[in-house]
């Protein structure tokens, strides 16, 4: 039988869809749900017309580590990321050699290596990297046959048709979640916060919202029976 979907628009880099996506995870893990969280491509840089300044996402990540210290560092890389298309042309590259699962473990690889393990995610090595994080859940995932894909095909069209068809959604903001009945969920259990001066400060969360939506909103999950195996919320200062 074929998984169901949950399409998750996100940018590669916002610390808050590493959470939702996390828990989205862990939860399908807890109730052995055959269900396949397709990221779709929402890259910031495109949406705003510039890059999102690395103090954003550092400040950001540093309030989130608090709520998720497993998946959250310090960037200690010298080298930043100039853009994160590569990334989302490599989870391009692993959806057309292997489908949406391999799609989905290579995303989240990325954001572990970049979030995690202060890795480039823009250049070759840090893919390499990135790949080799997401072969380690995925055995199935051949590294060096998304790498040529990634290399010799054009995956940057997927991310344009992705981009084009987000115009004609409602997405409020990274991470957009579209659940299978047709309803939308903007970063489940993560909205209650604000900025203020140059630090995030965030107010009541439910860390259980997304394992409650994704119980909710996906009941053919159910039937199919277990497996075998921009920022959220408010606009970012400029």
């Amino acid at each position: 039988m074929t998984a169901v979907t949950v399409d998750i628009w996100s940018d590669i880099h916002c610390p808050w869809a590493l959470v939702a996506v996390h828990r989205l995870r862990a939860a399908r893990a807890r109730h052995g749900l055959d269900v396949v969280f397709a990221p779709r491509a929402w890259p910031l840089e495109w949406v705003n017309d510039h890059g999102t300044p690395r103090s954003i996402v550092t400040t950001e990540t540093a309030a989130l580590a608090g709520h998720e210290p497993e998946l959250f560092n310090a960037y200690r890389n010298d080298s930043w990321p100039s853009t994160f298309l590569p990334a989302f042309e490599l989870v391009a590259a692993a959806r057309r050699r292997h489908g949406a699962r391999a799609a989905e473990d290579v995303d989240y690889a990325l954001r572990l290596a970049f979030f995690r393990d202060s890795v480039d995610v823009s250049v070759r090595a840090g893919l390499q990297q990135a790949l080799v994080i997401a072969a380690a859940d995925n055995t199935g995932i051949d590294r060096a046959a998304v790498l040529e894909l990634w290399t010799h095909s054009n995956p940057r069209a997927d991310i344009a048709q992705d981009f084009a068809e987000s115009k004609t959604l409602p997405i409020q903001g990274s991470p957009q979640i579209f659940w299978p009945d047709g309803s939308t969920s903007h970063n489940p259990g993560m909205t209650d916060h604000h900025w203020t001066g140059d630090l995030v400060r965030i107010g009541h969360t439910r860390p259980d919202e997304p394992e409650r939506l994704l119980l909710e909103r996906t009941p053919a999950a159910r039937d199919i029976g277990p497996t075998h195996r921009r920022s959220a919320g408010p606009p970012r200062p400029a």
